[in-house]
Order: structure tokens, then sequence, then C-alpha cells
């Protein structure tokens, strides 16, 4: 009884205004159904270019296609991040990895993580307001008491602790992989052919469970593919000219799996649905990775026009493909070129529920609903970092984007600060900064001042 009155005052509200920076104030308004319900897609080493609705000229993605279709596709989304683990924890946690402690891929039993007293995250602040949430799929943020999935406000997990390659011959490590069922090894030694389907049968099961019990639900589902080693279930396999493509189609698949079970259910028009990628495509994989000739130097995506990879702090290691969709309230084939970042997503979402003045002061995310919901230019002019192994090592502010990377050389450490103006030269092969050394003044004191300089 008292969780049911906790959840009526909580919900009870049906308009509140919500502060956008750099937009205009906007009432949110929950339908009959009550507050909506979120699903967040995450794929793993996914390119800008690897869906056909970015311009892939081979790859089967009829489901996304779809949803870029009903809803909205971003341009210019950003992973604040070019690997993994961070990213995950700023999309989380709405803050920059280096806030959080999170700085670099982590390896099993690795002491670092992201601790549940030391940061709220989205999942903590849902459950919080009576929502039942669920992780499902790669977690990467820490496997030691206190970093786990039920520890930053899931009610369930189903997945693995880490990445499915952290495992000989590609990561030396004692630890055995796993695939967990809240805090006991479900089956060891997980197939990998086998993970998109798992994760997409618990996912649509959580749905339809919630969906039933006309609770609102938060679904995280964190993909493992198209991180290398590539597999793919035996319906999928030979479906497509490539392994990559193949892995791409059953996970489109899975995207279209999860939205019929929302529709089934008749819970889509109110679903805010997100799909996106923790970074751009491996293409530039260490010799580690090739050892047994289970993965070939060509198992990776592409970055579409952009430059560089995963691990990078140029384009095609940060920009992402970003499709989100909610029938009903946001406008069908929406294109917005406006600079959107994963940290984002945790403002974003609060706003949508109702729960705004539950983000906490210290976000470096913003709610982007005005550029979401197709209010031209609503955000302003806004800045952007691009961590790499701890630090801000690049910054965006407007078309500017500023990179100050550091190389060891026999005698000393080199610096060096190259400028790109990313509307007019977006593959960043034009350096502007000889020609422009007040911006990169300007942008140089915004960047050390980030890193504590």
């Amino acid at each position: 009884m008292r969780h049911a009155l906790r959840l009526a005052v909580a919900f009870v509200v049906v308009a509140m205004t919500v502060s956008v920076q750099g937009g205009t104030s906007q009432a949110v308004r929950f339908p009959s159904a009550g507050p909506p319900n979120v699903v967040v897609i995450l794929a793993d080493d996914l390119g800008y270019g690897d869906l056909a609705s970015y311009g892939h000229p081979l790859h089967r993605t009829p489901h996304l296609d779809a949803m870029a279709r009903e809803g909205v596709r971003a341009t210019s989304a950003y992973a604040p991040s070019p690997s993994c683990s961070p990213t995950r924890a700023s999309l989380l946690t709405g803050r920059y990895a280096f806030r959080v402690g999170v700085r670099a891929p982590l390896a099993p039993r690795s002491s670092g993580g992201l601790r549940a007293r030391e940061h709220v995250t989205m999942p903590q602040v849902l459950h919080g307001a009576g929502y039942r949430t669920m992780a499902v799929g790669k977690w990467h943020l820490g496997d030691q008491p206190g970093m786990r999935p039920l520890d930053h406000g899931f009610d369930r997990f189903v997945g693995m602790l880490y990445s499915h390659d952290y495992k000989d011959p590609f990561v030396q490590t004692p630890e055995r992989l796993a695939l967990w069922d809240g805090e006991q090894r479900r089956v060891e030694e997980p197939e990998p052919a086998t993970l998109t389907a798992t994760y997409t049968q618990e996912a649509v099961t959580f749905i339809r469970e919630n969906a039933a019990a006309k609770r609102p639900f938060f679904l995280y589902l964190s993909h493992s593919m198209p991180h290398v080693p590539l597999a793919a279930s035996p319906k999928w396999r030979g479906s497509t000219a490539s392994l990559y493509g193949d892995v791409i189609a059953e996970l489109d698949d899975s995207v279209g799996q999860v939205r019929a079970a929302l529709a089934a259910a008749g819970v889509a028009d109110n679903t805010l649905v997100v799909f996106t990628s923790d970074n751009g495509p491996w293409n530039a994989m260490p010799a580690r990775m090739f050892t047994r000739d289970l993965v070939k130097p060509w198992d990776h995506g592409t970055t579409g026009p952009f430059r560089g990879g995963k691990a990078g702090t140029y384009e095609g290691g940060h920009r992402v493909p970003l499709l989100v969709a909610w029938p009903g309230t946001i406008g069908a084939g929406q294109v917005t070129d406006a600079p959107l970042s994963l940290i984002d997503v945790f403002p974003t979402v609060l706003g949508r529920t109702g729960l705004a003045a539950k983000v906490p002061a210290n976000v470096d995310g913003m709610d982007v609903w005005p550029a979401l919901a197709g209010q031209a230019h609503a955000l302003g002019e806004r800045m952007l970092l691009y961590d790499n192994n701890g630090k801000a090592e690049a910054i965006r502010v407007g078309p500017w984007k500023l990179r100050v990377s550091v190389s060891d050389q026999a005698d000393a450490r080199r610096e060096q600060s190259e400028l790109f103006h990313l509307i007019g030269d977006p593959s960043e092969r034009h350096d502007q900064s000889a020609a422009r050394p007040e911006v990169v003044a300007r942008l140089r004191v915004r960047l050390d001042a980030e890193n504590g300089k």
C-alpha cells in the first residue's frame, strides 16, 4: 500500500515546467497510460556509417530504418569517449568519464569501476521513482561488489560483466567469462553466437511482464556485438555478404523484436526508445587480436565520412548513430544536426519522465529535448569534450574542434594541436590551427580548464 501511495504521489502531477539550456521552457504531459517507459539500446563498436539510414549501401537494417523514419535521426551525436567503459559510465551518470574515475576499459578484477555510493545513476533515480529497471547484456563498469548492475538501481541483470573478448587469446586474465543472472553465474563460457538472441529474449520478457503489470519500466539493453570476435546465430549466419553484415542484420532484428513487443503489449505510444553505439568501429585493432586467426583485420564497421576510429579522438572514434523514437510524441522523419552527446541521455530521460528536479547538479549533459522535438538551433552553442585515456583530449564549441595530442619521442614528449571546422570539413582533413590562432587560444583555455591546468 505504501509503495502504491509513493507511486501515486510521484506521478500525480501531469504537467511540469522543465528549463532547457539554450531552449525554452516546456511542459511535460504524461499520457493517460501514466509515466513513459524508457528503452535504451546500446551497440558495441558500431560505426556511424554501419546502418542503411546512415548511408551504408549493403547492410540490411529495416527495423532501424523504420525507427529513423518514425522518429529522429541525429547526424552529430557523440560518444563522449572513444572506448567502452568510459562511455557507459557517462551514459548512466550524465558526466564525462574522467570525472567519475572510469578512465579506460576495465580489466576483470579491477579495483576501479563505477562505485554506487559515489555517483548517482539514471537507473537509480528511475528506480527510486517507482520504475522497474533491468540491465541486459554487457556491463563493463566493474565486476567487484559495489560496482555491479544491482548496486546501481537495477532490479534485474542478465548479461556479462565485461566484453566477450576478455579471454585467451585476446586478453590474458585469470577470470573466466560467464553469463550472469543477478549475482549468480548462470552460464560458464557462453557461446558468442548465442548472446544477441539471449539478450533479446530477456529484454522482450521484461517488457511483457511489466506492461502486463502496468508498471513503468526502464530497460538498458547493451549488446555485445558488433565487438569482435564477431558471431551470429545460425539463423543469421550467412544471411548477408559478410559476417559483419550478418551480425548487423541480427542486431537490427533484435531492435525489431523489442519494438514489436512494445506494440504487442500496447505500450509503444508510451515508450521512449533510444538506439546508439558506445564508440566508433575498431578499425585499428592491435596485433594480439589476430594471433589465432579468429578475428580478421576487416571485422569492423565503417565511420562513414569521418576520420579515425575507436580509441582515437578524431570524429570516427566519437561520432555515432543515434535514433530516437516515441510514436505520437516525436514527429516522424526528423533529422537533426544539433551537437548531441550520450551524456545528454540521463537529463533528457529524467526531463521526459517528470523527474527533472532529480537531475544531479554536477551532470555535464543537458536536456536536449528541443533538438529531438524538431526545434531548430534550440541548443545554442554548446561545448563537447572528447575524452581519451582519462583526460579531455579534444573539445568542440560550435563548428570548431580543437584536438591536442601528445606523443612520446626519443628525447621528449611532443604536443600537437589541430583545429578543424567540422561544418566545412567534417572529415578533419584541413588543419586550421596556423590560420586561426585566436580560435586555438580560446578553445585551449577551456580545454585546459577541464584538465585542471
